[in-house]
């Protein structure tokens, strides 16, 4: 008999793994009650089932998908089937249906990492998030980060190898764009802050295509193509939500709302103090209010609002804010699962508390060692090949758009679901190149600025990390 290679050995693990973990959330959760924004993507997943079924129209489905504009709907398209057969359907249900759709793409992803990338790649994302407890409880939440988060790290990995196919001067083949171009639209379909990822990693290829000689004509029509496929797909959502609102919006309303929440507080948001309310609510109906009475769009006078609330805003209590959202964004990557303890409804009352510290102990031993790693590969340069400099610029790329989020919003310990295939890529990265020291450095076909850009953003990246730690004198 033959004796099982390391890669099925690596995989059978790494798959027994998944399948423990899958299972225990799943049991702990079965009957854990939604929570916060999950139920606005369940109610517009019923809305659609609604539809399908011709028990609504679609003027009004869309219109409650739609709702204030603050969420994309691709939570809301994906969870619709399990709505097909049941208005009501079980808890336990509810969970696993997000679990089996999350799992999927982690597998898809996990897949096609090993056959491009190989098997150093593949185990850090079997470790990160494969062995993290705490990103199942998110993949069986109704959270689009986390499907957001696989999906864009699909097109990082298609990125890439467009990028190289130029580098090399081989032809790209449209079905690696196609792929590319669906997995980036589908990942905003989840989050609107892809949007930036999108843009940045188009005018990446761009620039790579212009760097080479000659420039060919048939390459950049074909990205014109790949851009204009995007747009297409993207466009039928932005038409709806900025017909709604009767001015143009590309994915989301609710930046003006959240920024002055964020930065100001709800006693400044208001042209002065809202009314008690969660989050933006009292706002939003605020600006509901205002707008019936002067006529205005109701999206503007939230843009007056917004400069109300920061008009007094000093940079010191910027960054301080900032410290306090990537606090949260960064180092308590467990309090979405404190957030569920008063409703896991399956497991015992005395034992809640234990077993989210237990949860959040095997979580914590893979979160910080490839947090670390994420922020190191950040730094530091790569230059031993083009293939480990291609993946360098664009593992940073997708880190400075992920970490926009705590510059322009509160933040929350939910968002690191999304970013945690960059903390795995981020740690295959060093581990390549530490296993490609001995080889020595080979001949590039890049620009030489390239490298020089990759270290004035390493140093931009830490200044900026020091400058967010110690903040500046009032």
């Amino acid at each position: 008999m033959a004796r099982p290679t390391t890669s099925r050995v690596l995989a059978l693990a790494a798959g027994t793994g998944v399948l423990i973990f899958s299972a225990a959330v799943l049991i702990a959760m079965r009957a854990t009650n939604l929570l916060g924004d999950e139920y606005t993507y369940a109610a517009g997943a019923r809305t659609i089932a609604r539809w399908l079924a011709g028990d609504a129209s679609a003027a009004d489905t869309l219109d409650a998908v739609i709702g204030t504009g603050w969420f994309m709907p691709g939570m809301a398209i994906a969870g619709a089937p399990i709505y097909f057969f049941s208005d009501d359907p079980p808890l336990w249900l509810l969970r696993l249906f997000p679990l089996l759709l999350n799992l999927g793409l982690f597998a898809l992803v996990c897949a096609i990492t090993w056959r491009e990338w190989g098997r150093t790649h593949a185990a850090a994302l079997a470790i990160c998030p494969g062995l993290m407890v705490g990103w199942y409880v998110a993949a069986a939440g109704w959270w689009p980060e986390v499907p957001a988060g696989l999906l864009t790290m699909l097109a990082l990995v298609c990125c890439w190898k467009i990028g190289m196919r130029v580098i090399d001067e081989r032809p790209v083949g449209w079905r690696v764009l196609l792929l590319f171009e669906l997995a980036l639209v589908a990942a905003l379909y989840f989050r609107g802050p892809v949007l930036v990822l999108a843009a940045g990693l188009h005018a990446i290829l761009i620039v790579l295509l212009l760097s080479r000689r000659p420039v060919l004509p048939r390459r950049l029509l074909q990205m014109a193509a790949g851009i204009a496929l995007f747009a297409v797909l993207l466009l039928p959502w932005s038409i709806a939500i900025s017909a709604k609102f009767d001015k143009a919006v590309p994915t989301t309303t609710n930046v003006p709302l959240v920024l002055a929440n964020s930065f100001a507080g709800p006693e400044k948001s208001c042209f002065g103090a809202c009314e008690p309310g969660p989050d933006i609510w009292p706002a939003w109906y605020f600006s509901q209010d205002v707008a019936a009475e002067t006529g205005e769009n109701m999206l503007d006078v939230q843009a007056r609002m917004l400069d109300h609330a920061l008009a007094d805003l000093t940079a010191s209590e910027y960054l301080a804010s900032v410290r306090e959202n990537f606090g949260r964004f960064l180092f308590d990557p467990m309090q979405r699962l404190r957030a569920y303890q008063d409703r896991m409804y399956a497991v015992p009352e005395d034992w809640r508390e234990p077993l989210i510290g237990l949860v959040s102990a095997i979580t914590l031993i893979v979160y910080v060692p490839f947090l670390l790693a994420l922020l190191l590969a950040n730094i530091l340069p790569f230059r031993r090949s083009d293939n480990l400099r291609t993946q360098s610029i664009l593992l940073k790329a997708a880190t400075a758009c992920a970490f926009i989020q705590p510059f322009v919003h509160k933040s929350s310990a939910r968002y690191w679901t999304g970013f945690a295939p960059l903390m795995a890529w981020a740690a295959a990265l060093l581990m390549s190149a530490w296993l490609q020291r001995r080889a020595g450095k080979t001949a590039s076909t890049m620009p030489g600025w390239i490298d020089w850009a990759q270290r004035g953003y390493g140093v931009a990246f830490f200044a900026c990390g020091v400058l967010i730690a110690v903040g500046l004198p009032a």
